[in-house]
């Protein structure tokens, strides 16, 4: 790992620490209660999103009184920059992700509730990629836009999906349902390595998106 990298992972987790108490508070009182109306494992996928969504507030961090142009002033190349950002991504939703699934195995354990321990290894193999998916579509947009319009842009987005296939429903009467029989009957595997491909593509696009967008970034 490059130094400027490891230099740039522990500004990360040292701006983490700050806020990080208030941060598990909201996350404990929320997934409690969002548990209590979705079952245990809810808060596995819960953990996930969440801790992807925090990487968004380091660049909030890098923009606060000019950061990113000090920053630059360092041994610090624009695409090392790119590549710490999607690695403490992936590394702060994985490990709480993994933490939480286990936490809640024990947690049931004790109480006598626990289900079969590959529910929860489904769990996180479920909840991480919906992550994975977050950071490759927000980390453009933040570099681009910037942490206050690529907000806008995100939940834009969503809406434009959404309506989209209502109207794609509407328009050619295609059943959900029957679309994700179809796409089942594929099989458990071929399934898995297709999200799995299509995942790695994706992220791969992402990163060559937001190292374009940092290189012609004026500060």
């Amino acid at each position: 790992m490059r130094r400027a990298i490891k230099g740039l992972l522990i500004k990360e987790f040292k701006l983490m620490k700050i806020n990080l108490r208030f941060f598990i508070i909201i996350m404990i009182v929320w997934g409690a209660l969002m548990a209590s109306q979705f079952g245990g494992t809810f808060i596995v996928g819960y953990t996930a999103m969440l801790f992807s969504f925090l990487t968004v507030t380091t660049f909030s961090y890098d923009e606060f009184e000019n950061g990113a142009v000090y920053l630059f002033t360092l041994p610090v190349l624009r695409r090392d920059y790119i590549r710490e950002k999607y690695l403490f991504g992936f590394l702060i939703s994985t490990l709480p992700t993994i933490l939480a699934s286990m936490m809640l195995w024990i947690a049931d354990s004790v109480w006598g509730e626990a289900e079969h321990p590959g529910v929860y290894l489904l769990s996180v193999v479920v909840s991480l990629p919906v992550a994975y998916l977050i950071l490759a579509l927000e980390i453009p947009l933040l570099v681009r836009f910037g942490s206050e319009k690529s907000r806008l842009i995100s939940v834009s987005m969503l809406g434009c999906t959404s309506i989209g296939y209502g109207i794609l429903h509407e328009l050619t009467g295609v059943d959900s349902t029957e679309a994700a029989s179809s796409i089942a009957a594929l099989g458990t595997w071929v399934l898995i390595l297709l999200a799995v491909a299509a995942l790695v593509v994706l992220v791969m696009i992402s990163y060559k998106i937001s190292c374009r967008f940092m290189e012609k970034k004026e500060f």
